[in-house]
This record gives structure tokens, sequence and C-alpha cells, in this order.
């Protein structure tokens, strides 16, 4: 991943390195909230153990299968999970290997920070 230099696109292009810093703090603060409720990183810690269908994932989270959905859409939308179609079976994963790794070092910070 390529850091940008803003200063220099600044004097470039103007405001567009402010544009990208606005996309990209949204971005990250979509990513962020989709993270941000203990339901969600549940599942995100199923998915860790590979792909699985949402069919799996309804009965393991113990919610109403449209909340489940619903979390399921936000995290594809935040770019935390995909999803592919296998028939009428949806299928979802960690969207990234770099998304993967994020998550079980905040897994692992968490423990080491909860422990009494």
């Amino acid at each position: 991943m390529r850091i940008i230099d803003c200063d220099w696109l600044e004097y470039r292009y103007g405001e567009r390195c402010r544009m990208n810093n606005n996309k990209e703090n949204k971005w990250r603060a979509d990513f962020h909230k989709a993270l941000g409720n203990p339901v969600r990183l549940d599942i995100v810690d199923f998915l860790l153990a590979g792909e699985q269908c949402q069919c799996d994932i309804f009965p393991r989270i113990g919610l109403a299968q449209s909340t489940v959905s619903a979390y399921l859409t936000q995290m594809v939308r935040a770019g935390i999970l995909r999803v592919r179609k296998d028939g009428v079976r949806k299928l979802y994963r960690i969207s990234d290997e770099r998304v993967e790794r994020m998550i079980t070092q905040i897994r692992k910070l968490a423990h080491e920070m909860t422990i009494s």
C-alpha cells in the first residue's frame, strides 16, 4: 500500500487531497462502526475459521434472521466481509487477509488488556 504525500497532492491538485482524506475517513468510520457491536464481533470471530453459509451463522448467533442479515450486510458494505452465492445459499468470509490479521491482533490485544 502506498502512502500519499498530502502536501504534494495539495500543491499539485488543490483540494483533491482533502477530499480523498474525507472519503478515506468515512470508509474508516464505517469500517469501525461495523465492528462496534459485540454480536457483529461474534460473527467475525466465527468467520475467522473460514467461509460459512448464512444458514450456519443464524443459529450460532441466536438472534432473528433479519437482524443477523442486516449485520452481515453492514459488514459487507464496510469491506469486512465478502459474500458469494452458491445456488440459493449465501456464503460469507472475511474479505481480505489484512482484515483477518487485524481482527486477530485486536482479539489478542483485548485478551491481554482484560486479564485481571
